[in-house]
């Protein structure tokens, strides 16, 4: 069992090689995990043990890691929340104990709230498909031991047997009957998200639902009643085994106080004999783990130049020749002089340390030496490699390679692809392993803009907008009388069931949108040329592409579609066509028309949005658009390799992406006919860290 956690409380739990939790590579917004949500029940105030998912700042916010738990610490409204993170060094599970101090002098009633996607899936097929690996999921509750159950049903006779268990331990504090819910429909609400779930802010009661649910998840609430000065302590257990009577048998002994008190001391103990027998210092280890940093989130500190990655054009196959398959993040370090082989033996403690953490990489080895007869550095690092590991395969973990490749006998293009496809890129030419991994390249921006999205001169709210008729109406939407559309109108506090979809595409190339805005663009093959995301989530639909519009005078920002930003009180109308949608929309005296279509022989797709003053003043707008690129099948494999440009000819941005075998010869472009002011490919500048596109 093995756990990943950032400092804002993002990170995946995983039992050998299958995911517990779903969690996606996402440096920017960060809100992959398993997390707890905190209520105050009087006043409502809504918080999180960690900084995500909620995002509230805290009056005081601390992490500390340590080599066996991670610590988190926060204040807020005179509530002191403490929570250490372990893993137990006898059983596959992982602890969250939770300790909440009132600090204020009259009684607090809080509400305590767990929550994290499930999956019991390999982490590969579920983002591959996670709409189908959900169905295979089933849950139930054992109410005698607080425990939510799920398993994985197989589908074939080689699939092994998998459950997962996830329970919470309660003090005297606690209150009412614990409730549950494995539904994530019902726990977050269509057309929203993580940030704020329908069941946290605008529902008192869990729905208590387990089975055969379409999107599982597991989530346990409890309440606790503090009195002045009181600490509370809770401990919710996630847990993974062969059979649902293991899992039972686990889920009672962590009932026992005791077994908590046990694991906290074993826990310190097994990291100290862990790092005495692999020779790791302290100080060491920690270097380890900033290094894994790089393997897990793309950083483009210990990256290779733009320039040194612009200039690969070969696919992800020209490795094979190597032996290093591509499936396994690289670190790259290159050496040529004999006496700095002290970083090499460095990266294989390193290599095999995170293997005991369950991360795997593959350590690639490139000897700058000159050719020589004698190859005296080509025999000593390959000596230090046969000599150097000293942990043996795990359970069920595939473990990366160490590869040792002589520069002189690589062609120039083979080494571009190696530099544009590694984590991390160093040299023993550039000091030492500490020094290189602490290095970081900061940039300031040369304007920071923050748009209030709360209008401050107009009424965000326009007229409602008036429906043709309609027939076969249902409430939401309905065909016109002519059959040539079918118009959904969005009021107030409605949302379709599900995301309705038009499909418009000629034989090249294509893209969907919902009812919301949301959807993507694809080219050839839907699946394995995604030029934009597609997140196949009928909850939230995430977008990832996005036009957005500012007042510049009075800092309002909204959308001309449903998502990302939904004016409260304000109406949507989408119009599905055959070949084209339409979104109309009127708000901040503004009506919108965005009209999205493909030509019948282009491999493109129009967007034209059409602005119509209705207010009684001059209005100054700026309109910006969104794309996330993905030019493949995954954007977390994609992102390494990918490479934008503005072409000063067009006045467009250009990507393009050439580890793909079959597409990655292919451009993407995104352009205004008439130009930009200004621009930026580097999504967490647009975004922000920790931020959303709302």
């Amino acid at each position: 069992y093995s756990l990943m956690l950032t400092t804002s409380g993002g990170g995946y739990s995983k039992y050998r090689d299958l995911a517990i939790n779903r969690w996606r590579e996402d440096v920017t917004k960060d809100n992959w995990g398993s997390f707890l949500f905190l209520k105050d029940v009087t006043s409502g105030k809504i918080w999180s043990a960690t900084y995500q998912p909620t995002c509230v700042d805290a009056e005081n916010y601390n992490v500390t890691f340590l080599e066996d738990r991670a610590r988190f610490q926060r204040v807020d409204d005179k509530i002191n929340c403490e929570m250490e993170v372990l893993l137990s060094p006898e059983h596959p599970a992982e602890i969250r104990h939770v300790s909440l101090t009132n600090m204020d002098t009259k009684e607090r009633e809080l509400e305590i709230t767990s929550y994290f996607e499930v999956v019991l899936n390999s982490a590969a097929a579920d983002s591959a498909h996670p709409a189908f690996s959900n169905l295979f999921v089933q849950t139930e509750y054992v109410p005698g031991l607080n425990t939510l159950l799920a398993t994985r049903r197989a589908r074939s006779a080689k699939e092994s047997p998998v459950w997962g268990a996830h329970l919470v331990n309660r003090d005297k504090y606690a209150t009412g009957e614990i409730q549950y819910e494995t539904n994530r429909a019902e726990f977050i609400g269509r057309g929203r998200d993580i940030r704020k779930p329908v069941a946290i802010f605008d529902r008192t009661n869990l729905t208590n639902t387990v089975g055969a649910v379409l999107d599982p998840m597991m989530s346990l609430r409890t309440r606790v009643l503090l009195p002045a000065g009181a600490t509370a302590k809770l401990t919710f257990t996630t847990l993974a085994g062969t059979s649902r009577e293991d899992v039972l048998q686990q889920a009672e002994k962590f009932l026992d106080v005791n077994t908590y008190r046990r694991i906290n001391d074993l826990a310190w103990t097994q990291a100290q004999v862990k790092l005495h027998y692999l020779n790791i210092e302290p100080d060491e280890a920690h270097l380890f783990q900033r290094l894994a940093t790089r393997l897990l989130y793309l950083d483009s500190s210990l990256r290779p130049s733009s320039e040194i990655i612009r200039r690969n054009h070969k696919n992800v196959t020209g490795l094979w020749g190597f032996g290093i398959s591509g499936d396994l993040p690289i670190i790259l370090i290159r050496i040529d002089d004999f006496e700095d082989r002290g970083i090499v033996r460095q990266l294989i403690k390193a290599h095999d340390y995170l293997f005991t953490k369950g991360l795997a990489f593959d350590l690639v080895i490139l000897n700058d030496q000159p050719a020589s007869y004698a190859q005296e550095l080509q025999s000593a690092l390959e000596s230090l490699v046969h000599s150097g590991t000293m942990v043996s395969q795990n359970q069920g973990v595939k473990r990366g390679k160490i590869f040792v490749l002589r520069a002189d006998t690589m062609a120039p293009e083979d080494r571009n692809l190696l530099f544009a496809t590694c984590r991390a890129a160093l040299s023993s030419r550039q000091g030492s392993l500490s020094e290189q991994v602490k290095r970081m390249r900061f940039h300031l921006d040369k304007f920071s803009f923050s748009a209030d999205k709360s209008p401050a001169h107009h009424n965000p709210l326009g007229p409602d907008m008036k429906l043709p008729k309609l027939v076969h109406f249902n409430g939401t939407g309905g065909f016109t009388e002519d059959g040539h559309e079918y118009v959904i109108a969005l009021r107030p506090g409605v949302n379709t069931p599900a995301p309705w979809v038009n499909v418009i595409a000629n034989s090249e190339f294509g893209f969907t949108v919902s009812e919301s805005g949301s959807g993507y663009t694809y080219s050839q093959n839907s699946r394995e040329n995604q030029i934009t995301p597609w997140r196949n989530d009928p909850i939230s639909d995430p977008p990832g592409e996005v036009l957005y519009i500012l007042d510049k005078d009075s800092g309002s920002l909204w959308s001309p579609t449903a998502l990302p930003i939904r004016v409260e009180g304000a109406t949507y109308i989408a119009r599905h066509g055959a070949g084209y949608s339409t979104f109309e929309h009127e708000s901040h005296g503004i009506f919108s028309e965005l009209t999205h279509f493909v030509p019948w022989d282009k491999s493109v797709k129009v967007s034209v949005l059409k602005i119509e003053n209705r207010s009684k003043q001059v209005r100054k707008l700026a309109v910006s658009s969104y794309t996330e690129w993905v030019l493949g099948f995954s954007r977390a494999q994609m992102a390494p390799t990918m490479v934008t440009e503005l072409d000063e000819t067009t006045n467009a941005l250009f990507a393009s992406n050439p580890r793909s075998d079959e597409y990655g010869s292919k451009i993407s472009f995104v352009a205004f006919r008439d130009g930009m002011d200004s621009y930026t490919c580097d999504r967490t500048e647009f975004i922000g860290r920790n931020g959303t596109l709302e």
